[in-house]
């Protein structure tokens, strides 16, 4: 790809979006340590300069990323939602399956509070939690034309604390390569059961509790 930095409104999106995919490209061959602004610079074909003049932070670039995984994720649970296919179950194994396939999705998603968010500027930060928020809220109010007796308050709250349950289960299940080899074979309870049946069995387990 051409180095120099692209002049027009169009130039400009595709080379910004080119970062943002590079990056996603260095996640799936590499996690641990997190690419850097040069490899990512490398990996799109262009010079740190030109990833300067679109994002402020290499931070920017993991939150960029993940919120474009996001807002794909929201258009599809959204097409289910509102579609004649809609059942509790069907949503249940859409969402399983993005918390278990989706690796960039749910990486991205854990480093944010502790690592990605404290090396961006507010304005940035706010633009990114409002516009997670309203595609949330927007879910949220989709479900409520679906499910009998269910509230806003509580599509919202099942929505996010799924979300961070999620992630923490995600996190327990995928332990960097040197930790998992230092437990594999052991007989801890705790290392017992498959992602899928653990996120289906809390899914339910928080779907009842909210409903009680």
């Amino acid at each position: 790809m051409d180095k120099k930095r692209a002049r027009r409104p169009e130039e400009k999106e595709i080379r910004k979006q080119s970062i943002v995919a590079a990056l996603r490209t260095l996640l799936v061959k590499q996690k641990h340590p997190l690419p850097s602004t040069q490899e990512i610079a490398e990996s799109a074909g262009v010079t740190k300069g030109v990833i300067y003049f679109y994002f402020k932070t290499r931070e920017e670039i993991f939150l960029t990323l993940h919120l474009q995984e996001t807002e794909s994720f929201f258009k599809e649970m959204a097409e289910l939602l509102q579609g004649p296919e809609y059942s509790l179950a069907k949503l249940k194994e859409k969402i399983i399956r993005q918390f278990s396939e989706n690796e960039i999705f749910m990486f991205v998603g854990l480093i944010i509070p502790g690592i990605l968010e404290s090396n961006v500027d507010r304005d940035f930060l706010y633009e990114f939690k409002k516009n997670t928020s309203d595609g949330m809220d927007e879910l949220a109010r989709i479900w409520l034309s679906r499910e009998t007796g269910l509230t806003i308050a509580n599509a919202r709250k099942f929505i996010l604390r799924f979300y961070f349950l999620g992630l923490m289960l995600w996190q327990h299940h995928n332990p960097p390569k040197g930790v998992k080899e230092a437990f594999l074979n052991k007989n801890l309870w705790l290392l017992e059961g498959e992602l899928d049946q653990t996120l289906s069995e809390s899914f339910d387990w928080l779907w009842k509790g909210m409903n009680s």
